[in-house]
């Protein structure tokens, strides 16, 4: 690394630490810079030609040139996520188109079975009559909470039957849309086809859940990010303007006695119109 005996002893402590990932204020404490300056002096020392062809020159001598890099974004860009994708049968609500008819089958089936219920809970316990004296104290229903839980349901049911019924009777042929339970194909990334296919190196996270691995592919956003900026395509442009998107109003102090005799003409002419105004 010849580039690299052209820099200093600090100064190639710095290029090292920066080849092996470090932060500017890092790669500056490691080159035994002021703590209280590191950040200061990281950014200056990238400011330096011999330092930053210092540590393009490791970059290169570990494998890492502009084409190499530039080849490796291709890859990326190019890899199509689906090569490795399976997909698993799996039980999951969705919303459906259902025979209106067939729900209506159904709801009377749980109606059926909520009736069923209600009556099966013992009767509401009679209130004491009142007489002379001191009205005992009514006797508590403990089914007095699932009793009108049922009694809802029943309703709800009981409402919905009917305007399933309207719509049956008027279109044997009509349809609801319906969460139902369905079997349908949920596609996972395979871990297996991505070893198979040569990309575990775009694996970005694997994560274990409740149903396994969860495993996370670089971002084709990302990867399209890095390309531009390598390339140079993506770069920042800023516009100042002052208020409205108008131009950037210049207030300056007049100071006749540096001022010019256009100036001071000027500034006189000014005055008068003001004054007219007034």
């Amino acid at each position: 690394m010849d580039k690299l005996n052209l820099c200093s002893r600090q100064e190639q402590q710095f290029v090292l630490a920066k080849l092996d990932g470090k932060s500017n204020t890092q790669a500056a404490k490691d080159a035994e810079y002021s703590p209280r300056t590191a950040k200061e002096q990281g950014s200056r020392l990238l400011t330096r030609v011999h330092v930053i062809e210092a540590i393009e020159a490791g970059w290169i001598a570990r494998g890492f040139s502009p084409q190499v890099v530039l080849a490796a974004i291709r890859e990326m860009i190019d890899f199509d996520p689906d090569d490795v994708m399976s997909s698993v049968n799996e039980v999951v609500a969705d919303v459906v188109e259902v025979l209106a008819s067939t729900v209506l089958a159904d709801v009377r089936l749980e109606l059926e079975v909520a009736e069923e219920m209600l009556r099966d809970l013992p009767p509401v316990p009679d209130k004491p009559r009142r007489g002379r004296g001191r009205d005992p104290e009514p006797e508590p229903d403990p089914f007095e909470i699932e009793r009108a839980v049922l009694e809802g349901e029943v309703a709800r049911l009981r409402k919905r039957e009917t305007l399933l019924a309207v719509q049956v009777r008027k279109n044997d042929h009509a349809t609801v849309m319906e969460q139902r339970q369905v079997l349908k194909a949920v596609p996972y990334i395979d871990l297996d086809k991505v070893r198979q296919e040569g990309k575990s190196k775009f694996i970005s996270n694997v994560k274990v859940n409740q149903h396994g691995r969860s495993i996370e592919l670089i971002s084709r956003k990302d990867v399209i990010q890095m390309a531009g900026q390598a390339l140079g395509m993506f770069r920042e442009h800023h516009v100042h303007t002052g208020p409205n998107g108008g131009p950037i109003q210049s207030e300056t102090t007049f100071n006749p006695e540096k001022a010019t005799g256009e100036q001071i003409a000027d500034e006189y002419s000014k005055l008068l119109a003001t004054l007219d105004q007034k």
